[in-house]
C-alpha cells in the first residue's frame, strides 16, 4: 500500500511523515496488493465544512475516511481518503502529538480497509488492533 499525504498548513514534521510510513508497513500486512490512498492533514474550519458536507454534522472532529469500497469489497486500486484534524489532535492527546496523530492515522486506515466500530464486537477488533500497531511502533503510549 502506498499512500500520499496532502498538508496544505505544513502542519506535520518530517519526524510524523516518518512515523506515518512505518505505521503504513504494518498495515500494509492486512492489504498487502498494490493499494493506495491519500493522506489529508487539515485543521478545524476545514474538517468541519468536510463533515457537515458529507455526514450533515455540522461540528469538527479528529479524523474523517471515506472508502472507495462497497460492502467491504475493494473494487479499486484506490482505498480512500483520510482527513486528519491537526488541532483536534493536539487538543486531544494525552501522550504526545506524535502518538495522537498516529492512531488517527491508524485508524482512519483501518476504515479504508473496511474496519469499524459500529457494534462491540467491531469496536473491539477494530481497536484491538489499532493498539497493536501503536505498540509495533514503540511510541510511548
Amino acid at each position: 500500500m502506498k499512500f500520499t499525504i496532502s498538508d496544505p498548513f505544513n502542519f506535520i514534521n518530517i519526524k510524523q511523515r516518518k512515523i506515518f510510513k512505518r505505521a503504513n508497513i504494518c498495515l500494509k500486512k492486512l492489504q498487502p496488493n498494490n493499494y493506495f490512498y491519500d493522506v489529508n492533514i487539515t485543521n478545524d474550519k476545514a474538517i468541519k465544512k468536510i463533515n457537515f458536507k458529507y455526514r450533515h454534522q455540522n461540528k469538527t472532529t479528529d479524523v474523517l475516511s471515506f472508502a472507495m469500497h462497497e460492502n467491504n469489497k475493494i473494487k479499486t486500486p484506490l482505498l480512500g481518503e483520510i482527513f486528519i484534524n491537526y488541532q483536534q489532535a493536539q487538543r486531544q492527546a494525552n501522550v504526545s502529538n506524535e502518538y495522537e496523530l498516529t492512531l488517527l492515522f491508524i485508524h482512519g486506515v483501518l476504515h479504508l480497509l473496511g474496519y469499524d466500530h459500529h457494534n462491540k464486537n467491531a469496536k473491539k477488533r477494530m481497536f484491538d488492533l489499532q493498539n497493536k500497531i501503536i505498540k509495533q511502533l514503540k511510541l510511548v503510549g
